[in-house]
């Protein structure tokens, strides 16, 4: 190895430290984003010494990563510049089969994305689970969204006027099983109770003895699709407290497939908190 290569590895070396310790600044920063933090409180905060926070703050305000803010700093333009390209990459599809397996509770069972199209919904990604009995519609299917949770979910968010024109001229709904809705009057009611509890439920509506429970993903520009999210599984096995701990982990997931920027903080075994 010559002598410009142990130059550049020992630069190299001497350099990890100090990109660790800015990316623990800039965490810090994010934690109150709409408040400067001075510098003591930083460096008290990160176990660091004040004079190392200070001239690592000093190169972030000069990329323009972190601005001055009176005797404290904020997170910089540079972030939201770097955060924009970013989300021009996403492939929300491939974003929940990456996150879909990390959730606490719900990676055990199945777990569906759907795309709203008019009043159906076509199922365009499945995560299986590791319980030995697999619940799913196959993706490409399209099913009514007036029986499914992810459908439902999603009816539920749309505008009122935008919900009445899906709905203009339907007076039957179609029915899959008897506890399917049969009128738009019950699917209205079902829609406003969705809205007030914040989540939908499948109850036996699509398939005798399975259980959905649905949300939707908030649109992350106007004009985009409008997706959402369903976990399933056996009836006998949705005790209340495990139905809780499912719809939070979908909230958590429809959170971060609406902002990729969002990171949830890891627990020992690489699963999400």
């Amino acid at each position: 190895m010559s002598s410009a290569d142990l130059d550049l590895e020992a630069r190299g070396s001497s350099l990890a430290p100090a990109v660790t310790r800015a990316a623990a600044i800039l965490d810090a920063l994010a934690e109150s984003p709409a408040v400067p933090t001075p510098l003591s409180d930083l460096a008290r905060r990160l176990g660091l010494p004040k004079s190392s926070v200070a001239n690592i703050c000093a190169a972030l305000v000069e990329a323009n990563f972190v601005r001055r803010a009176g005797a404290g700093f904020l997170l910089g333009r540079r972030l939201a510049e770097l955060g924009g390209a970013y989300l021009g990459t996403v492939d929300q599809v491939q974003e929940f089969y990456d996150l879909a397996d990390r959730l606490p509770v719900a990676s055990e069972e199945t777990t569906q994305m759907a795309l709203l199209d008019g009043v159906e919904v076509t199922y365009v990604a499945r995560h299986d689970g590791r319980q030995p009995i697999r619940l799913a519609s196959e993706i490409g299917r399209r099913l009514p969204a007036s029986c499914t949770a992810l459908g439902k979910a999603a009816l539920a968010s749309l505008e009122p006027a935008d919900l009445a024109e899906r709905l203009r001229g339907v007076e039957t709904l179609p029915v899959l099983t008897p506890n399917s809705h049969r009128r738009v009057a019950d699917l209205l009611d079902d829609l406003d109770e969705i809205r007030r509890r914040g989540y939908a439920v499948d109850n036996e509506e699509t398939a005798e003895g399975i259980i959905c429970l649905g949300v939707a993903i908030p649109q992350r520009r106007p004009g985009d699709g409008l997706y959402a999210l369903s976990v399933t599984l056996l009836k006998a096995r949705a005790d209340p407290a495990r139905r809780e701990a499912l719809v939070a982990d979908l909230q958590r997931l429809a959170r971060q497939l609406s902002n990729p920027l969002i990171v949830e903080r890891p627990l020992g075994d690489g699963r999400l908190r």
